[in-house]
C-alpha cells in the first residue's frame, strides 16, 4: 500500500513539471519560426547541425512541444553547432555525477530538505533564463553546471523517496499514477503558458509558479512518517556486498539496460529523431497538434495497460514493440532520403504529405509502445532493488551506480555525433547513425524482457 506520504510527492513532481515548463517562456518568445530550415538543408551536408539542448528532466516521457521548443531556441542561440551543444551536454552528464557525490556528502540534510532545495534551485534556473535571456549562449558551462546541481538535489531523493513511500512494493500502481500525472500536465500547461505567451505576460506565469513552489513547500511539510535519512556512496564496498551469483548477473544485467537506454531512447536516438521531424514537419502548429493527440494516447495506454494486462504478459510484448518500432524508424528515415516526402495524397477533404504521414505514424507507435517500457523500465528498476533486499544505508549507492551508467552511456552518444560532425553531418548520414541507435533500442528491450523473466516474475 502507498504510505499518505505518496500523496503528496505526486503534487511535488506536478510543480517540478510545471517549473520546467515555465523554463521555456522567456526562450520561446525570439525562437524564429524558420530557423531549423536555415541550419540544415535537405539536399546538402554542412558542417554541423544542432542537438536538444535540454536538461536531464526531459526524457522520452516527457511532452514532444517542450522538446522541440528547447531544440528550436538553442538552434538560434549555438548557429546550429552540433560541436557546442554535444560539449554542453557531456558537460552536464558529468558534472551531474560529480554533484550527485557532493550532496550526498551533506548527511545532516534529509531527503525531503535536499527536495527543496532541488525545487528551489529550479526556481532559479527559471530566474536566471527570464533575466539573461539569449544572453545564456556565452554562459552555457556555467549554466550548465548550475543546472546541474539543481538536478542532483531533485533527482537524488526523489528515487529514494519514490522506493520508500511504496511500502507494499506495488511500484507498478504508483509509476503508472504518476506518468498519467505528468502526461495531463503536458496537455494543460502548454494551453496555460501559450495563453500568457500570446499576452506578454510573463509576470503572470511568475507569480503562477511562486504560488505553485510555495504550495510545494507547504506539502513537503507532510512527508514524514518513514525515514528520511541517507547513506554515504562508496561504490567498492557496494558491490562486493552484492554476495549472491543471483544478485551479480541481476546488477549486470540492469547495467547493460541503462547503458543500451542511454545509447537510444534516453539520449541521442531521439535528438535524431527529432532533427527529422523538424525537417518534415515546419510549423509549430503541427507540431503541437501532434504532441498533444500523441501525449492522450500515451494516458490512454499506461491507465489500460495498468489496469487490463498483467506484468508477466506484457514483459512479452517488449522485444516484439521495439522491433516495430524500429522499422517505422528505419522506414521513415529511407523514405527521407529515396522519395519525394513533400508529395501530397488527398484523404477524403484533408491534403497532407507524404512526409506528414510517416512522422504521424511513428509518433503513434512511438505514444503507445513508449509510455509501456518508461513505465516498466522504472517498475523493474524499483522491484530490483527491493528483490536484492538493497538496505536503507546502500540505496544511495544503488542510485548512483545507474546514474553512472545512464549518463556515461548518453555522453558516448553525443561523443560520437561530435566526431561525426567532424566528418560531415547530413541527411545520409543522420539517417545511418538513426538505423544504428535504434538496434540500442532493441537491445534494451531484449535486455530489460530477460531481467523481468529471470528475476521479477518467476
Amino acid at each position: 500500500m502507498l504510505c499518505p506520504e505518496g500523496k503528496y510527492l505526486y503534487l511535488l513532481f506536478a510543480v517540478r513539471e510545471f517549473s520546467a515548463f515555465f523554463q521555456l517562456l522567456k526562450m520561446l518568445r525570439n525562437s524564429p519560426p524558420d530557423c531549423f530550415s536555415q541550419i540544415i538543408d535537405l539536399e546538402h551536408p554542412v558542417g554541423g547541425s544542432s542537438l536538444r539542448l535540454v536538461l536531464k528532466k526531459y526524457s522520452l516521457h516527457k511532452a514532444d512541444c517542450c522538446f522541440c521548443s528547447y531544440l528550436r531556441y538553442f538552434l538560434k542561440i549555438t548557429q546550429g553547432n552540433i560541436v557546442d551543444v554535444s560539449i554542453y551536454y557531456i558537460t552536464f552528464f558529468l558534472i551531474y555525477l560529480i554533484c550527485l557525490l557532493l550532496v550526498n556528502k551533506l548527511q545532516k540534510l534529509n531527503l525531503v530538505s535536499m527536495f527543496r532545495i532541488g525545487i528551489f534551485l529550479n526556481l532559479m534556473q527559471c530566474i536566471i533564463l527570464l533575466v539573461v535571456g539569449e544572453k545564456i549562449s556565452n554562459y552555457i558551462i556555467p549554466f550548465a553546471i548550475f543546472a546541474s546541481i539543481g538536478n542532483a538535489f531533485y533527482y537524488y531523493p526523489e528515487q529514494i523517496l519514490i522506493k520508500r513511500v511504496n511500502q507494499d512494493g506495488d511500484f507498478r500502481k504508483y509509476i503508472t499514477k504518476d506518468q498519467i500525472l505528468k502526461y495531463t500536465i503536458n496537455i494543460i500547461l502548454p494551453i496555460v503558458l501559450g495563453y500568457c505567451i500570446s499576452k506578454n505576460s510573463y509576470q503572470l506565469a511568475f507569480v503562477v509558479l511562486i504560488v505553485l513552489i510555495s504550495i510545494s513547500f507547504i506539502f513537503s511539510l507532510f512527508i514524514k512518517g518513514f525515514e528520511l535519512d541517507h547513506g554515504k556512496i562508496n561504490i567498492r564496498k557496494f558491490l562486493k556486498n552484492i554476495n549472491t551469483s543471483e544478485n551479480k548477473k541481476m546488477m549486470k544485467l540492469m547495467s547493460w539496460r541503462t547503458i543500451f537506454r542511454g545509447l537510444s531512447s534516453f539520449g541521442v536516438l531521439s535528438t535524431l529523431i527529432t532533427i527529422i521531424t523538424f525537417l518534415v514537419v515546419s510549423t509549430e502548429l503541427s507540431l503541437g497538434s501532434i504532441s498533444s493527440f500523441i501525449t492522450i494516447i500515451s494516458i490512454i495506454v499506461v491507465y489500460l495497460t495498468n489496469k487490463f494486462v498483467k506484468k508477466e504478459k506484457l514483459s512479452k510484448m517488449f522485444i516484439p514493440m521495439s522491433i516495430v518500432q524500429s522499422i517505422v524508424v528505419i522506414i521513415l528515415t529511407f523514405s527521407m532520403i529515396h522519395f519525394n516526402i513533400n508529395n501530397e495524397i488527398i484523404i477524403g477533404n484533408i491534403t497532407v504529405s507524404i512526409g506528414f504521414l510517416l512522422i504521424l505514424l511513428y509518433n503513434v507507435v512511438n505514444g503507445i509502445s513508449n509510455p509501456i517500457f518508461e513505465t516498466s523500465n522504472s517498475v523493474t528498476y524499483y522491484e530490483c532493488m527491493c528483490k536484492q533486499n538493497i538496505k536503507i544505508e546502500d540505496e544511495p549507492n544503488y542510485v548512483f551506480w545507474f546514474e553512472i551508467m545512464i549518463n556515461i552511456s548518453r555522453s558516448l552518444g553525443y561523443l560520437i555525433l561530435i566526431v561525426v560532425s567532424k566528418i560531415g553531418f547530413d541527411l545520409n548520414i543522420i539517417s545511418i547513425l538513426i538505423v544504428g541507435f535504434t538496434l540500442m533500442y532493441i537491445a534494451f528491450a531484449y535486455t530489460l524482457n530477460t531481467i523481468n523473466k529471470k528475476y521479477i516474475y518467476i
